[in-house]
C-alpha cells in the first residue's frame, strides 16, 4: 500500500491491460499542477482550426525547469518522482500533452490554468489545476458561494468546449482541489454535442456548488459521468456542499496526511491501482462542513459577499500575496491582520475564525512541504 507515486511504480499495466480509472485521474490531475515549461505547446484561441501540438510527457524531464515547474507545488520533490515514475512506466511513457493555458488577475480574482493529455487508449483528459498557494486563487474559491459562475468557471467552460473542436475522440474532464468544481462545471455548461462525446467527469476533492446548480438541465445530462472522490477528513470537498447527505456517491479515500494536508492528492493511499477505501468522513471533517455550509444556507447572496470580502480584506491586510509568505512573516502580519477583524459582525467573526484557523493550518503546512 502507497500512494500513487508508489503504485505508477509497481505495476505495469498498460491501459490495454486495466482501463483507465479514478487512480489514472488523480495522476493526471497532480500532473497539471506543474508550470509547463516552454515546450509544452500553449492553446491559440485565435486559430479555432489547427489541430493542437502536442509533446511527450518524457520531454517535460528537464531537471534546469524543476523548480519553475514544481516551486509553488505542495511537496516539489514528489511532484517531479511523480513525473519521472510516470516517463519510465510502460502505462504512463507514450502520455503526451498539449493545449497549455496559464492565467492569474489580481483585478479580477482570476486564477486559471489547464492542458489536454493524450492518454494513449483514443481518448483525450482535460485537466484544469488546483487552487495554487496565491491568496488569490483561495479568494476565487470562495467566491464560488455568491457568484456563479466565477471568472475560472467561464474559462473552464471555454476550454473544453475548443478543446473539443481540435480532438477527436471520446473526452474525459478533471481535476483536484478547485480543478475538480472547475472539471464539473466545464462538463455542465458544454455544448450537447461535446457532452455526448464525454465518458467520465473527475472531481477529486473538489469544493461543491448549490442547489441551483445541480438542478440544471446540463448537470443533469452529465451527472451519471461524476465521479467525485475525498479524503476522509476532507475540507475543501465539503466547501458549497448544500445537499443533505453529502457523503452519497462519493468514494471516500484513506490518506497519509493529517489535516489540511490529507487534501494533498501525493497523500492519498492506492493499492494495486485503485484507492483504499475509508470508512466514511470524520467527525472534524462533518463539523467544518456543518459550520461554514449552515451558516452559508441562513444568508443571501450578499451577505455572503460581504463576509467572503471581509474575510479576505483580513488575509491581505498582512501585505503578502501568497499563504507561505504569510505564515513565513506571521509576526509581523498577525497585528495588522486583528486590526482589521475589527468591526465584523460576532456571528461573522466566530465562522471566520474556524475558516482562519484551517487556513493556517494549510499555510503552515504548506510551508513545511514546499521544502521537501
Amino acid at each position: 500500500m502507497g500512494n500513487i507515486i508508489d503504485d505508477i511504480r509497481a505495476n505495469e499495466d498498460t491501459f490495454a491491460d486495466r482501463p483507465f480509472n479514478e487512480v489514472d485521474s488523480l495522476a493526471l490531475a497532480q500532473l497539471s499542477y506543474a508550470r509547463m515549461p516552454v515546450n509544452v505547446p500553449r492553446l491559440d484561441a485565435e486559430a479555432t482550426d489547427v489541430d493542437l501540438a502536442m509533446v511527450g510527457v518524457r520531454d517535460l524531464l528537464r531537471a534546469e525547469c524543476y523548480d519553475d515547474m514544481f516551486g509553488k507545488v505542495w511537496s516539489p520533490s514528489m511532484n517531479v518522482d511523480l513525473l519521472r515514475a510516470m516517463c519510465e512506466s510502460p502505462r504512463w511513457r507514450d502520455l503526451r500533452v498539449g493545449g497549455y493555458v496559464d492565467e492569474f488577475d489580481p483585478e479580477t480574482t482570476k486564477q486559471f490554468s489547464a492542458c489536454v493529455f493524450d492518454v494513449g487508449d483514443g481518448s483525450s483528459y482535460v485537466a484544469f489545476r488546483g487552487t495554487d498557494s496565491t491568496i488569490v486563487g483561495w479568494k476565487e474559491d470562495f467566491a464560488m458561494a455568491f457568484r456563479r459562475p466565477v471568472a475560472a468557471q467561464e474559462s473552464a467552460a471555454r476550454y473544453l468546449a475548443d478543446i473539443a473542436g481540435r480532438r477527436d475522440g471520446p473526452l474525459m474532464v478533471g481535476g483536484h482541489s478547485k480543478g475538480g468544481n472547475l472539471a464539473v462545471y466545464a462538463a455542465a455548461n458544454a455544448p450537447a454535442a461535446v457532452q455526448e462525446r464525454l465518458i467520465a467527469v473527475f472531481c477529486h476533492d473538489g469544493p461543491g456548488f448549490d442547489a441551483d446548480f445541480f438542478d440544471t438541465p446540463g448537470y443533469a445530462r452529465v451527472a451519471p459521468l461524476v465521479d467525485k472522490s475525498v479524503p476522509e477528513s476532507s475540507i475543501v470537498g465539503m466547501l458549497f456542499e448544500m445537499r443533505e447527505h453529502v457523503e452519497d456517491g462519493y468514494t471516500i479515500v484513506s490518506s497519509d496526511g493529517a489535516s489540511i494536508m490529507q487534501h494533498f492528492a501525493l497523500n492519498w493511499q492506492v493499492e494495486r491501482g485503485e484507492f483504499v477505501h475509508a470508512g466514511g468522513l470524520s467527525a472534524s471533517s462533518r463539523y467544518l462542513a456543518r459550520t461554514i455550509n449552515g451558516w452559508m444556507a441562513k444568508f443571501d447572496d450578499e451577505h455572503r459577499r460581504r463576509f467572503i470580502e471581509n474575510l479576505f480584506a483580513v488575509l491581505e491586510a498582512g501585505g503578502y500575496d501568497t499563504f507561505g509568505e504569510l505564515t513565513s512573516h506571521w509576526t509581523q502580519s498577525l497585528p495588522v491582520m486583528l486590526a482589521a477583524v475589527r468591526g465584523i459582525d460576532a456571528e461573522d467573526r466566530d465562522v471566520m475564525a474556524d475558516v482562519l484557523k484551517g487556513f493556517a493550518a494549510t499555510a503552515a503546512t504548506s510551508v513545511i512541504a514546499t521544502k521537501q
